[in-house]
Order: structure tokens, then sequence, then C-alpha cells
């Protein structure tokens, strides 16, 4: 019997080249150019998307919510085919027994006592009309599966596409989006990473027109996240939302990742990887450490933001025992990070390899996660004293 199974497509990109690399840093000094240009958006403008962008946020947390849900629900479809099928095979191997007379004798005469006897006379006779209605059942799940698979199938899609409505306008809020974030790069910030990334590979030995990822150190597999603080509790949820900050602002906008403080100020790496991208001293997110991750076939990018005394450097392995930095972020000492609002973690998980994958951090924005779909987090509030612990 056939059992259909669930294969979910890993975010997947053409394979870029240093080239590629450079053409997208001429852009985005074409870019700027044309920023400035531009006159500044209004606050109503600005105001309204980024209203836009935070609907657009929801909606993919949204949807990321039912395909989970759709996951959940095939897995149990999954299991109760497997349960169905062995069942049908006891069946036959019944039916096979009951199908000569000697063979049906045999398994007659072959009850340890009355009850057992009794029960194998009577159900010989209802082998044949269970059996059909088992094999029913069975055809139902297995029906049923393949609708739930071809419902995540278009969940996927609708989620990719929220996911380019929520990079284009992004990309077109441009500058002001520093305004609206908690993290973020200005235009001179993406230029300047573009030049190191560049300049990452041009030492690696890489040539213009080869795959990126022939040149560079392959990303290790792992089954897995783990947390990456030892003990903490999560300070600030991912999504849209309002606080004031410490200068009295009262402020609007979107969290791509979730703040955790208190505890242990050690980080780790919260999976095995490879250090993809380093960013010190940015205006709005202050030191930047993005690891390149392979979770079981999935290609994801974790960010630690707000850190200090940085324990690695780009291209350097890691694993889930790694110390890459301590916690950073306060106001005092980090006074060239206007977004932080104390000592804390910013903790953020994305689809893909930014800066392999893509450079535009519009597009890592929009293919931030909610890191509690894939690490494992008590509630909002809740401490936790170790990093494995299931909540």
């Amino acid at each position: 019997m056939f059992i259909a199974m669930l294969f979910i497509v890993p975010f997947r990109v053409e394979a870029k080249t240093l080239r590629d690399f450079k053409n997208e840093l001429e852009a985005l000094k074409e870019k700027k150019a044309s920023k400035e240009a531009e006159k500044k958006l209004t606050e109503q403008e600005l105001s309204n998307v980024n209203k836009q962008i935070g609907e657009t946020s929801n909606k993919i947390t949204e949807s990321e919510n039912t395909i989970q849900e759709l996951t959940k629900e095939i897995d149990s479809l999954n299991e109760q085919a497997k349960e169905r099928e062995l069942e049908i095979k006891e069946i036959l191997h019944f039916l096979q027994i009951a199908n000569g007379e000697s063979a049906y004798l045999e398994y007659i005469f072959g009850a340890k006592d009355i009850t057992d006897f009794i029960y194998r006379s009577a159900i010989s006779g209802q082998l044949v009309d269970y059996n059909e209605k088992l094999i029913a059942e069975y055809n139902e799940t297995i029906k049923k599966n393949e609708k739930k698979q071809e419902e995540l199938k278009g969940e996927l899609v609708k989620l990719d596409e929220k996911q380019k409505e929520l990079e284009s306008s992004l990309a077109k809020l441009g500058e002001q989006l520093k305004s609206m974030t908690d993290v973020s790069l200005s235009i001179d910030e993406e230029i300047e990473a573009a030049q190191k990334n560049v300049k990452m590979y041009e030492d690696l030995g890489c040539k213009l027109d080869e795959d990126i990822s022939t040149c560079t150190s392959k990303v290790p597999y792992s089954g897995g996240f783990v947390r990456p603080l030892v003990s903490g509790r999560i300070t600030s949820r991912y999504g849209w939302r309002c606080y004031t900050r410490n200068n009295g602002q009262y402020y609007c906008g979107n969290h791509n990742g979730i703040d955790l403080a208190g505890g242990d100020t050690r980080i780790y790496a919260a999976a095995p990887g490879t250090v993809g991208a380093i960013l010190q001293k940015q205006s709005c997110g202050g030191n930047m450490i993005f690891i390149h991750h392979n979770i079981s076939g999935t290609y994801y990018t974790t960010a630690y933001f707000h850190v200090k005394n940085i324990k690695v450097k780009v291209g350097d392995y890691v694993d889930q025992n790694s110390i890459i930095a301590t916690m950073g972020g306060t106001p005092d000492t980090f006074y060239y990070d206007k977004c932080t609002t104390g000592g804390h973690l910013h903790f953020a998980v994305a689809k893909g390899l930014y800066m392999r994958d893509y450079t535009s951090f519009s597009t890592y924005e929009a293919r931030n996660i909610n890191p509690t779909s894939v690490v494992n987090f008590p509630a909002y509030g809740v401490w936790f004293s170790n990093r494995v612990q299931k909540y």
C-alpha cells in the first residue's frame, strides 16, 4: 500500500557568483544616488507604509501558523494510514489462514481456551466485511492526506507572495525605514556591508563567474536549533508592537526577532553552522552576527544583534556549544546604537543565507520568521534555565 509522505522544498535561489555580488553593490550605489534625489516621504506616507508593513508581517505570521497546523495534521494522517495499513496486513493474514479447510480447522483448533475458540470461529465470518470497511477507511485517510498536502502547497505559495510583498514595501520605504524598526541598515551601511562581502569572496579566491557555494565552506548539516542563551526570558515578542522608548518617544514598528534578557550574558550559536557576516557599530542594531545553518536540508540564517566581545570571525565553523559573543545593548555604552533600549540580545531567524543567497537587508527582513516557530522557548516572560528543556 502507498502512504503519502510530506516533503517541504527548502527555500532555494539560483547560484550566486562574485560578479552578481559586485552588480548588487553597484545597484546599491545607484539606489543611494536615486534616493538622495527623491523628496522625503511625508509623515502621513510614512505612517501608511509602516501600517502596510505591519499588516503584511501579521499575514506572514498567520500563514506560518497555518502551515504548522497543516503539517501537524498531515503527520497525524500519515500515522493513521500506517496503523490502518498494518491492520489490513493482519486481516489479510487471517484470510489466508481461513482460505483452505485444513488451514481453517488448524486455525480454529489452535485456540488456547474455549473463549479463544469461540472468538476464532466467529471472527472468520466477519473478516471479509471488516476488511472492506478498513480498506475504505484507509483510502479515505489517504485522500484527506493528499488534500491537506495540496492546502499546504497553496499556503506555501501564499506565504512566498506575502514575503515578496513585504520585501517590496521595505524597499520602497528605503532610508525612512530606520525610524520604524528596531534593527535596520542605512543605505550607506548596506553599501559598506556589501563591499566587505565582495572583499571576503575575493580574498577566498572566488572567480567572477564561479558559483559562490563552490569556493566557500559548506554549511554543516544539523537536526535542529536550541536556545542561544543558557538562561533568561523573552522580554519582547516577534511582530508588530508599540511601546515607549527610553527617550520618552512612543514608537510603533515591526520587530523582526525576539528580545532576550536576564540570566547568563554569554551568547551561543543556536545550531552548528558557519559565520556568514559580522557588522559592527551599526546605527540601528549595534554589533551584528549572522550565522548560516542547514537544518534537515532547509537553509536558515540566525542573527544576534546588540552584542559585544565578538569571539568569531566570518567563515568560522561553530557548533551549538560555541560562545560567539556576550550580551550588549546598554545605551550608555553603545552610544552608536540608536535603537537599543537596554542590555539584551535581539535574536532573529530568516530563511535562506543572508550575504550569500541575497545581500539586500530588505530581502533579509522579508525572509524573517518568528524564532519561536523553529526554536523552543517558554511563553513570554517565563524564565528558562537551560538551552534544551522543552516547553
